[in-house]
């Protein structure tokens, strides 16, 4: 358990960034820290583990005030996942996942057999993975591995400062995805700061909410939704998401608008370094006219041989289904489940506007009944 009492925090030019922190956090939840910039909620994050301390009040784990412990101990204690990542660039994946249990003087074989649970819970093959070094994986591969790094010395909490919001949206939704399905398997006391409304929602069992270094509400995701405390919530929160009238969802409003392109006559090496840069794993090819020709994944390019001048497409998968901004959710789910798919592309006089997640389609139907619908 995590406590803040009477925590304030007043820095040198004599900016007062949080003000009278009372905050308790029980051991395996996940709860965000959520609010404008500025707010307060990395600086509060960051106390937990003393990058930061504060000039009033105390903060306690388990009972014990973290002031009397060694700062470097606690970070060793603490997992920490930022926006950054923060890989060394000359360490493979397997070195990077293990320097925590190396500096805590793990047996090899422990720390060796950890790395390749770790990186089977996230779906990454340990044949494949463990040898790479970082700049041969996408920036959505190299966040699971700054994930993982982070419950690398099975510490009881993790704090995570705004870990996927450098990403695509597919890969930020497949990552949210992840994170929710590794706390209910984990059940470790996770610290989640975001500035994204829809983000806390889906990961998070209680929601903090800041304004200039105070706690405005805090509650479930559901409870704030249903009852904001004041304006600034509701308007932070978004009257959209608060006033629109749930009817059955429909593919437009569950679809991510801005999803990665590129044409298929494009090479394999060159469309590998897009991948990279743009730090996207799933790649739509477009025709001349806009037209939706195939996909492709980081996966599926890793796999080939990449001293072979192929064109995406010889390799994209061609033979997938579409629907329509109008399709009815129902319709929607059905294609998800007698196809076995994750992701499923919308067009409008047959061109590409978007694409629906597995993620984006279940938050739609969350929030429709969450509104009564269905009823």
């Amino acid at each position: 358990m995590i406590e803040f009492r009477n925590v304030g925090k007043t820095f040198d030019d004599g900016f007062q960034a949080l003000k009278n922190i009372n905050l308790t956090i029980n051991d395996g939840e996940l709860v965000t820290l959520i609010g404008p910039s500025g707010c307060g909620k990395t600086t509060t994050m960051r106390m937990i583990n003393r990058l930061i301390d504060p000039t009033e009040g105390e903060i306690l784990i388990n009972g014990e005030n973290i002031e009397q412990k060694n700062p470097v101990q606690l970070r060793r204690d603490s997992g920490y996942v930022i926006q950054q990542i923060g890989l060394l660039p000359h360490m493979t994946i397997e070195e990077n996942i293990s320097i925590v249990p190396k500096l805590k003087k793990w047996e090899k074989e422990r720390y060796m057999k950890r790395v390749d649970e770790l990186l089977h819970l996230v779906g990454m093959d340990p044949g494949t993975f463990k040898k790479r070094y970082p700049r041969e994986l996408s920036g959505g591969q190299q966040q699971r591995i700054g994930v993982i790094r982070g419950l690398a010395a099975d510490p009881p909490i993790i704090l995570m400062d705004e870990p996927f919001s450098a990403l695509d949206p597919i890969s930020r939704e497949q990552l949210q995805d992840e994170l929710v399905k590794l706390q209910n398997e984990i059940k470790k006391t996770i610290v989640f700061v975001t500035h994204d409304m829809d983000e806390a929602i889906k990961i998070a069992k209680r929601i903090v909410i800041m304004r200039d270094g105070e706690i405005i509400q805090e509650d479930t995701p559901n409870n704030i939704l249903r009852e904001p405390k004041n304006d600034f919530v509701r308007e932070f929160i978004g009257s959209e998401r608060l006033n629109k009238e749930f009817g059955p969802p429909v593919a437009h409003s569950l679809m991510i608008e801005n999803i990665a392109t590129v044409r298929g006559d494009r090479d394999l090496v060159e469309t590998l370094n897009y991948m990279k840069k743009s730090n996207v794993g799933l790649l739509y090819i477009k025709g001349t006219d806009g037209e939706p020709l195939g996909y492709v994944t980081l996966e599926t390019l890793q796999k080939h041989d990449h001293h072979k001048r192929t064109n995406l497409s010889e390799m994209m998968e061609t033979e997938f289904p579409q629907v329509t901004p109008d399709t009815l959710l129902t319709e929607i789910a059905d294609i998800f489940t007698n196809e076995g798919i994750h992701h499923l592309p919308v067009t409008s006089d047959n061109q590409l506007i978007g694409l629906i997640t597995r993620s984006s389609m279940i938050r739609g139907i969350a929030e429709w009944e969450q509104h009564g619908g269905g009823s």
